[in-house]
């Protein structure tokens, strides 16, 4: 017997928002679970992105990629995050990071703060390796390069990305693909140096042909609990150089270099600093590492699929 699930999709974009849509269509390859948008449907269970949207009634799993860390944003941000964790059945974090940042900010424990055992799983996010492995290369790539890409604000490191690179002097070549910030909107975010070409924005299906055009990925924000761009390129086939703090590491592996650069700060939040600031010196040799790594990635445990199964698994066990 099938079970319904209503999934509130009238909020939030960026990174939940693409996770959720995939994650939906995915749903519907399953023959035990149906899905609604619809909140004026019937439905068994609810799961929840971020927080709680509405007031009704029913059992639900709630899906949480973060929470508010920085100092001034936390008293008004967070309340209605704890709130739905209170009253949440199960939480599935994204990473084993985000559960810890969570623990740590909200301070979260086994009896707090919905019943005697807080119950959670950690998912990692997923991408359809089907889709992925249909689109070709971008034939204007230049061959065995680098692609960076990322909202451009400054906790994604794009001035350490491009120092580094630079410093590295492989003679190869980086994709920078995102707005804001680069193509000199930002003062510092420019770069007259012909190895390094700013595409600005693009669309998913141009993203992935650039990225499969590449060989290397650089990702160096300052914190990230499950980077679906990340998944991307490791289905397409990039190793990637990444940074420690955050949930990134957790889906490289051994698929890429890990710079042990950043610590957790004293306390429960954050104060605002500036975080594009690592040395060139280390993102170099970071770099020459990365290019030392002769096996590509083959990660089947990343298909959106799989991911999916994992989902129904914990829904249905809030359902007996």
């Amino acid at each position: 017997m099938s079970i319904k699930v209503f999934i509130d999709t009238s909020k939030f974009k960026g990174g939940p928002g693409i996770f959720r849509t995939r994650l939906i269509k995915a749903f519907k390859n399953f023959d035990n679970i149906k899905i609604t948008t619809d909140i004026n449907n019937k439905f068994d269970i609810e799961l929840v992105f971020i927080r709680k949207l509405n007031k009704l009634k029913k059992p639900y799993v709630l899906r949480l990629d973060n929470c508010w860390y920085i100092y001034k944003y936390k008293t008004y941000n967070n309340k209605p995050i704890e709130k739905t964790i209170r009253h949440s059945n199960h939480i599935i974090f994204q990473s084993q990071f985000a559960f810890k940042l969570c623990e740590r900010t909200l301070r979260l424990r086994p009896d707090c703060p919905n019943g005697k055992n807080m119950k959670y799983s950690i998912i990692y996010n997923g991408a359809d390796i089907h889709y992925i492995e249909n689109i070709k290369p971008d034939k204007t790539i230049i061959p065995k390069s680098f692609v960076s890409c990322a909202r451009w604000d400054s906790n994604k490191r794009p001035i350490s990305i491009m120092n580094g690179f630079l410093e590295a002097g492989t003679d190869r070549h980086l994709y920078m693909i995102g707005g804001i910030g680069v193509e000199g909107k930002r003062k510092g975010y420019k770069s007259k140096s012909k190895y390094i070409h700013f595409l600005g924005e693009k669309t998913n299906k141009e993203i992935i042909a650039i990225m499969k055009a590449c060989s290397y990925q650089i990702h160096l924000c300052h914190i990230d609990t499950c980077p679906n761009i990340v998944i991307e390129g490791l289905l397409s086939g990039l190793n990637v150089l990444c940074t420690n703090l955050g949930g990134t590491k957790e889906i490289v592996k051994s698929d890429g270099v890990i710079l042990n650069v950043d610590k957790f700060w004293k306390g429960r939040y954050m104060k605002p600093r500036n975080v594009d600031n690592i040395k060139s010196k280390i993102v170099a040799r970071g770099i020459h590492k990365l290019l030392k790594i002769k096996n590509k990635p083959i990660r089947p445990d990343l298909d959106i699929d799989i991911v999916a199964q994992k989902y129904i698994n914990v829904i249905r066990g809030v359902q007996k």
